[in-house]
């Protein structure tokens, strides 16, 4: 299948047209939504994630080409395929709201298995998710069992209370990223965090 070549970016192809509309993480939400297995309108599915409907038109036609939706008149389902990619994509998402690392009301927290080789400062994912229309993020990783926010501060050591709610809700092993991305709007949060997340992919 084309989407397993593609270290897990969807959008590659230019016979789609400009992509400035939507981006990796608004078909992640498309397949995340779909996933209850029941048929849904482009409409309803374009509310949920927040596009228009000619890009949700693009972003299902784009699904249904690589093979991970089925589109009927009665509406877009995910396929077993469909079902198999989002199973496998190295992502676990959670909403919170953390003292001391929320820069606004909101803070949605993605884990990325294994990629912490890939983070420097951090700042590279803080400028991802402000540029996905977040208001910031905070990358943490894990280091010999440590969480650490690079380049080093020791959050175990320096904020116990956020490092225990932090490896509550994450199963989390040595080489593992979070990216918390903060809004005031809820939507704006989980999408900085997980365009930061797709860039690391």
């Amino acid at each position: 299948m084309a989407y397993s070549e593609h270290a897990m970016k969807f959008i590659d192809r230019p016979k789609y047209g400009p992509l400035y509309r939507f981006s990796d993480y608004h078909i992640y939400k498309t397949l995340s939504v779909l996933t209850d297995g029941r048929r849904k309108g482009r409409k309803h599915i374009a509310d949920r994630i927040g596009v228009g409907e000619g890009s949700m038109r693009t972003i299902v036609d784009y699904l249904r080409d690589i093979g991970l939706v089925d589109v009927k008149q009665t509406g877009i389902k995910i396929s077993k395929a469909g079902m198999e990619f989002i199973s496998q994509l190295p992502l676990h998402v959670y909403c919170l709201d953390v003292p001391g690392i929320s820069l606004g009301e909101h803070s949605v927290a993605v884990q990325v298995r294994g990629m912490a080789s890939k983070i420097r400062t951090g700042m590279e994912q803080r400028d991802q998710a402000i540029k996905a229309g977040a208001d910031g993020a905070t990358t943490i990783i894990v280091k010999e069992g440590r969480l650490t926010i690079p380049v080093d501060f020791d959050l175990d050591k320096e904020d116990p209370e956020v490092a225990k709610i932090i490896r509550q809700l994450f199963d989390l092993k040595n080489g593992d990223v979070i990216i918390i991305g903060t809004s005031t709007d809820l939507q704006r949060a989980e999408e900085g965090a997980m365009a930061a997340a797709f860039e690391l992919l």
